[in-house]
């Protein structure tokens, strides 16, 4: 695949195992693949269309999944479902991660663990990339995250990106806001309390390459 690719990830959920005490059931973790710069144009050219020519916002809104209603959450999914990219996704069902596992001893290693396992296990899709992660956690927790992905790409033989860069959501990237919908209604298809739960999902599948469920099968 030639280089140029454009990859925003978020998550949805946290890396905690209190379970029942605080951390969420599953921690969600998703990638936007656009092959081009073109492709990140068109698709956010329909973001800026649906959000000024349909909400009738400003360049000030933002898109938060947790934070709309459901027509908005639903009119934004349907104005981007024809556009030119790809989701990957992988879910992390905490339940079952066997107790005493390494991933159960620490936050930090189990998340980029499961980042590493969502870009390394694309099969291809992504490569030499440029890559944006949510720029709002501590900078020296991003630089070590960065530094643990390059070390295990590079022992795996993999050249999965060239380059990241961290871009808050506050900063008003669209395209960052669109990993932030696409998680967000990935992770609500799980949440067995929720009605209409895989309403969002339906919508965006036509853009849904893979969602991987990560960890021993339930017994």
């Amino acid at each position: 695949m030639a280089r140029g690719q454009l990859v925003f990830t978020d998550e949805s959920g946290d890396a905690g195992f209190r379970l029942g005490s605080g951390s969420t059931p599953s921690l969600v973790v998703a990638a936007v693949i656009l092959d081009c710069a073109k492709a990140a144009e068109t698709t956010a050219a329909c973001i800026h269309w649906y959000r000024s020519d349909v909400l009738g916002k400003g360049r000030d809104f933002q898109f938060h999944f947790a934070n709309l209603k459901r027509d908005w959450r639903l009119g934004f999914l349907e104005a981007v479902t024809d556009c030119p990219f790809a989701v990957r996704a992988i879910i992390m069902q905490k339940d079952r991660i066997r107790e005493g596992t390494r991933l159960r001893r620490g936050g930090k290693h189990f998340y980029n663990f499961t980042v590493r396992q969502l870009l390394t296990h694309a099969f291809e899709h992504i490569n030499h990339a440029k890559l944006y992660v949510d720029g709002e956690a501590g900078r020296e927790a991003l630089k070590a995250m960065v530094a643990y992905l390059r070390r295990e790409c590079r022992r795996e033989g993999l050249e999965v990106f060239d380059e990241v860069r961290f871009v808050a959501k506050r900063e008003g990237n669209v395209l960052v806001q669109l990993a932030d919908m696409v998680t967000g209604c990935i992770a609500r298809s799980y949440r067995q309390d929720r009605d209409g739960r895989d309403l969002y999902r339906r919508v965006i599948a036509p853009r849904i390459q893979d969602v991987w469920e990560f960890g021993r099968p339930e017994e």
